[in-house]
């Protein structure tokens, strides 16, 4: 319950910067700028996570958490008072490096907790503790603006929500001291670089890192673009684009998390994608905003079951030592998607491309997820045959 709760207030202050795209422009960065701004906090978390799995154990988890949850306290507070370029970057690499000490520590702790048969289950489960703040703070920082001197302030709003987080250390922090002192030495041992090695050149880790990547990558264009999109629409609250989505998402994980323990889960994953491939294009011709939002359930429904689905197949390719690592190998997919998504969004909107443009891209990201999973999935069939 602790893990829970902490990653529901840590995953709230990067739910908040689903407008940053238009508060950078509000406060006159020039358009060429943008892009970069956005994209330099995952992109600190990419450089920064690789050497962190590494070092990141059962028993010292905790620990980087609690550095984790500072950084990210100060950094929030920084937002208001930030306007220019280089305190702006600074700011964002200083965000960057906290979350992803937070996350790591996270889902290192996860994957310990996890049993292997029911990992797509317990990922799905956990999911929903990210998601849940994807569907609140949006439509609420839209409720919230009216109220505050800019919007910087509302990151700095975020800021008092990691306090509670420090407190939920404590019996998180016994729990897993209890389980390491009952663990055999050679699991707390961190895995060798000849490990990590072997284990990145398997092909099917490759396969899934570069499918989470393209994922996170399209699914960043559609956070990032979409309330100006739904704002052209006449929508008056554009939040509400990820309400309905992640009600659809947090309604399918949870009714039904135990099915995706029994399905074919390589096969529904790529299907899965090759789904989102077709709807995100379709955005463009939603019209009104009721058509969108119905549009935004679909999206939730798809990407309730690629999330969890592709951090069980990674759970099951994997062999035990290397599984927590390749946990955050799938974490840095995500920094990179992160990062390159609106990264190249912003200089292509730059460059004259609309957000429709945006959403066709995000289409074609999400048809190269489904190639990538096609592989593993024939794996992961085979080798349940095989029992």
């Amino acid at each position: 319950m602790a893990l829970c709760a902490i990653s529901v207030l840590a995953f709230c202050n990067i739910a908040i910067f689903y407008g940053f795209y238009a508060y950078l422009t509000e406060i006159g960065i020039p358009p060429a700028w943008r892009g970069p701004l956005m994209g330099l906090e995952p992109l600190t978390a990419l450089l920064v996570r690789p050497f962190l799995g590494r070092f990141l154990t059962l028993a010292n988890g905790v620990r980087f958490m609690r550095v984790g949850l500072c950084l990210a306290t100060l950094s929030l507070l920084c937002y208001p008072f930030t306007t220019s370029i280089p305190a702006l970057a600074a700011v964002r690499v200083l965000h960057g490096a906290g979350f992803v000490i937070i996350a790591g520590g996270l889902m290192g702790i996860l994957t310990a907790f996890l049993p292997r048969e029911k990992s797509a289950q317990g990922f799905g489960l956990f999911s929903v503790t990210i998601l849940i703040p994807y569907a609140i703070m949006p439509p609420f920082v839209e409720l919230l603006l009216p109220l505050l001197p800019g919007h910087g302030w509302a990151y700095a709003v975020a800021a008092p929500l990691m306090l509670p987080a420090f407190f939920l250390l404590i019996p998180l922090g016994r729990k897993t001291s209890a389980m390491a002192s009952a663990m055999s030495p050679e699991h707390l041992e961190r895995p060798s670089w000849a490990e990590v090695n072997a284990g990145v050149r398997s092909a099917g880790v490759l396969l899934l890192v570069v499918a989470n990547t393209c994922l996170v990558a399209a699914h960043s264009l559609v956070f990032f673009f979409m309330r100006d999109f739904a704002l052209g629409l006449g929508a008056g609250n554009p939040g509400m684009f990820f309400t309905c989505a992640n009600a659809a998402t947090i309604s399918l994980r949870v009714l039904g998390a135990r099915a995706l323990n029994r399905i074919d889960q390589g096969g529904t994953l790529a299907r899965a994608f090759f789904g989102l491939a077709a709807l995100l294009p379709l955005f463009v011709w939603a019209g009104i905003p009721g058509v969108l939002w119905g549009m935004a359930a679909l999206y939730g429904t798809g990407m309730a079951l690629t999330m969890p689905l592709i951090n069980a197949s990674m759970q099951h390719i994997s062999p035990p030592r290397l599984r927590a690592f390749n946990a955050n190998l799938l974490m840095v997919a995500v920094d990179a998607g992160f990062f390159v998504g609106p990264f190249v969004g912003g200089m292509l909107m730059a460059a004259g491309w609309t957000v429709g443009g945006l959403f066709g891209l995000g289409g074609v990201l999400m048809a190269c997820a489904g190639f990538c999973v096609l592989p593993v999935a024939r794996q992961m069939l085979l080798a349940k045959e095989l029992g």
